[in-house]
């Protein structure tokens, strides 16, 4: 199934990659968009791979212990909405 990157996943995205490269090392910043991309293969074979929230209208996939994917699931494409620092405060349906 084809994925679109919403421009805030997509800032979201470049924001904790850059995060990483410089607090931590290239090596864990390599890591995380390893496994982004990993997890984007993933739900792109099977979409329903990560849980619904109701409260947020969409899914949920955690990508490491500290960031989660949000996206919604349309027949012919899936909408990668944002990637979220597990550690902030909980979503809601007003920060999409």
């Amino acid at each position: 199934m084809r994925i679109v990157w919403s421009s805030q996943a997509n800032y979201t995205f470049y924001r904790t990659r850059n995060y990483l490269l410089q607090y931590r090392n290239n090596e864990i910043a390599q890591k995380f968009a390893n496994e982004v991309l990993r997890i984007i293969d993933l739900i792109s074979i099977n979409p329903y791979l990560g849980k619904f929230r109701p409260d947020l209208e969409c899914n949920e996939i955690i990508i490491s212990k500290y960031t989660s994917l949000y996206y919604i699931i349309n027949p012919n494409f899936i909408h990668l909405i944002r990637f979220y620092d597990n550690r902030q405060r909980p979503l809601t349906i007003l920060d999409f």
